[in-house]
């Protein structure tokens, strides 16, 4: 099919030679350019010993960073964003920012805790899913209790599940 398109060999993917080290812009300006700086993975998140890629491009070394297991905001993110997903909101409100800027964790230990699980369990989505689906807190009624709704008007003690508007599939069934 490849000879009948024109193509005079089969296309293939590989890595090729890593790019010099890119260049600071001074000012933003590509024609002003500062010092050389490696391509490695974020101090804050490597530590002091933190190495320059070496292998390749580098794509492999900051993908293996980024999922490794002394690296917890990999699996808080994902397991935020899937717990936002059930629930409509996430255990940080800002799933966008787990910095400083954004707001800390209604219950870090249970984020600590799925995002541990979820690292235990090979990075499986399934799995943490089933941990969520099958919980007391996903499994609550969302009716109303006078003297907690006084207490706790945002819900964010997750004393009841909040109601949320049901898509047209899910009326139909």
């Amino acid at each position: 099919r490849l000879i009948e398109l024109g193509a005079p060999a089969a296309l293939i993917l590989s890595d090729r030679e890593p790019e010099p080290n890119p260049r600071v812009f001074k000012r933003g300006s590509p024609s002003r350019l500062g010092e050389s700086v490696p391509r490695q993975f974020l101090g804050i998140l490597s530590g002091p010993n933190r190495q320059p890629f070496s292998q390749g491009s580098g794509r492999l070394e900051l993908a293996q960073a980024i999922v490794r297991p002394d690296n917890p905001l990999t699996a808080r993110v994902m397991v935020n964003r899937i717990w936002q997903y059930h629930f409509d909101r996430g255990i940080v409100r800002t799933p966008n920012d787990f910095g400083t800027m954004g707001e800390a964790p209604s219950h870090p230990e249970l984020l600590d805790w799925l995002a541990s699980e979820f690292i235990a369990q090979g990075w499986s989505m399934k799995a943490i899913h089933r941990q969520i689906l099958l919980s007391n807190t996903y499994r609550m009624s969302s009716e109303g209790n006078e003297a907690a709704l006084a207490k706790d008007p945002r819900n964010d003690l997750l004393w009841r599940f909040n109601m949320r508007r049901l898509r047209a599939e899910e009326v139909r069934d």
